[in-house]
């Protein structure tokens, strides 16, 4: 069969992410033996122009179109993608006669809110690889929709079917297909602006030594999406995939592991940086670290094996907020991984929420203070407030709060901001100007020409605008009753290497 995917994801900064989700299902698909051809709307000003050329260029029998995320995770300056994405699903019902299904970590999160938001005619929640090729299967010669792995779909009932997903993917079956990646992905140029520690960003590639996390942060949603068990490339894979893009792509000058979080466990991760030594593996690298896992021999042996960046994911600088997000440290912990980077060639960023659940004015400034009194970063990336994601505690705290109302779902942008910071405004003042004070301190690029006070309105407004989007759009389309979970497990599906 021919496959068109379309990858949705419109987000530049702080440089654009390779749809590496795209190029596994790729792969999937064409070790099965189907033609895939691919449109990268990153690089496309005018998206349902470049989606109709495509299409009436050519005749395809399926377009999968993944979604990254449902919007741009950002309170200060929301975008949402679900309009988008909805029009382009009505574009390809308009010039084909394809089936349209969805994936990818954006649906994933919300596989009914927008199933019925875009009306496609399947849709695949969780790891797509062993879901695709079997949905394929399924369309070329019939079988039971049951079996196949994540499938979203309406039941004869008209009621919204989610097979379970299978975890089971092995993911050191099968490569990603890199020769999807847009040529202009490995241009190298000015970085941007949140890069402050460079005047140029290097060309890079990604690559996932494992999938799955047994953290449990109060907000995220990776085990949804993934797993709550990590399933591991062997190390020597994981430097035998390096080397092979390396090679087949000469532009390419550094890796990130693109891990939630790649030293968890901590044991998995030594065993990839020893592989990159006895390797002899010269190539550049970062990755996203927990600060639950760090020790200095651990620092010593990512030095060793090549890595010259790491963004921890810190999330909160007060031992309540940490508390709060589940994090499973302390501040002492912080400021304790903070000096052994310090004290490293390793270049280490802190990644922060500002302003979440249980954070008052006085503790918001207070640990501003702490952290430029103590900490040393090469940068510090904030967001003010959290995305707020189903079936999270986060979700529970915001109707607790008055955030969200009881049942009001989360499609459409929502964010835990705490009402008593949104209403300080001379707290928001201490909070910008701090931010702006600081070159290596990043919390939005257009902070410089407006209060942070007026931003947050307009932002608030913004979210009901949006709300109100989408009630108006909902109006025509019916509201979906989940039927039952099937109770017949999913086919396991082993893929080998081509």
């Amino acid at each position: 069969m021919r496959v068109l995917l379309i990858s949705t994801n419109k987000i530049r900064v702080p440089r654009p992410a390779l749809p590496i989700g795209m190029a596994y299902i790729s792969a999937a698909l064409k070790h099965a033996g189907h033609q895939v051809d691919v449109l990268d709307l990153l690089w496309e000003s005018r998206e349902l122009k470049a989606v109709r050329e495509r299409l009436t260029a050519n005749t395809y029998d399926v377009v999968g179109i993944a979604v990254r995320n449902l919007d741009n995770l950002t309170f200060i300056d929301p975008v949402f993608f679900g309009p988008m994405t909805e029009k382009i699903v009505q574009c390809v019902r308009k010039y084909t006669s394809a089936t349209v299904v969805l994936g990818g970590s954006g649906f994933s999160v919300e596989p009914l809110s927008f199933f019925e938001y875009a009306q496609p005619d399947y849709g695949i929640a969780g790891e797509g690889e062993a879901g695709i090729v079997q949905l394929l299967d399924y369309l070329r010669s019939g079988g039971r929709r049951e079996s196949i792995s994540g499938l979203c779909y309406l039941d004869d009932e008209g009621r919204f079917c989610q097979n379970q997903s299978n975890s089971a993917f092995d993911l050191g079956a099968l490569e990603p297909d890199r020769s999807v990646y847009d040529p202009r992905y490995f241009e190298e140029g000015v970085s941007a602006a949140s890069d402050l520690t460079r005047d140029h960003q290097p060309a890079i590639e990604t690559l996932q030594t494992k999938r799955g996390c047994k953290l449990f942060c109060s907000y995220c949603i990776i085990r949804k999406t993934e797993g709550k068990g990590d399933r591991f490339k062997d190390p020597a894979e994981v430097v035998g995939e390096i080397q092979r893009a390396m090679k087949d792509n000469p532009a390419v000058r550094e890796f990130e592991i693109v891990d939630a979080t790649f030293n968890y466990p901590m044991e998995y991760a030594a065993e990839v940086c020893e592989e990159m030594i006895r390797a002899k593996l010269d190539v550049p690298w970062y990755c996203q670290l927990t600060p639950n896992a760090v020790t200095p021999e651990f620092v010593e042996l990512l030095h060793a094996a090549g890595c010259i960046r790491v963004d921890l994911g810190t999330d909160a600088l007060t031992d309540e907020a940490l508390a709060d997000l589940m994090k499973g440290f302390d501040m002492a912990r912080v400021l304790e991984i903070d000096r052994l980077f310090t004290a490293s060639p390793i270049e280490h960023t802190h990644c922060i929420f500002l302003g979440g659940p249980g954070e008052t004015p006085q503790a918001l400034k207070e640990s501003i203070r702490f952290t430029e009194r103590y900490l040393n970063p090469a940068q510090i990336y904030a967001n003010l407030g959290i995305r707020i994601l189903s079936g999270t505690k986060l979700q529970r705290q915001a109707v607790k709060a008055g955030i969200l109302e009881e049942k009001q779902g989360t499609f459409v942008p929502a964010f835990y901001v705490e009402p008593a910071i949104l209403a300080d405004r001379e707290t928001l003042d201490f909070v910008r100007d701090a931010y702006l004070s600081h070159k290596n301190w990043y919390l939005w690029w257009g902070l410089g020409g407006q209060n942070l006070a007026d931003r947050s309105k307009d932002t608030i407004q913004a979210v009901v605008e949006m709300q109100q989007e989408y009630d108006y759009v909902m109006q025509g389309k019916p509201r979906l009753e989940r039927a039952p979970r099937p109770t017949t497990q999913p086919l396991k599906l082993t893929i080998g290497t081509s």
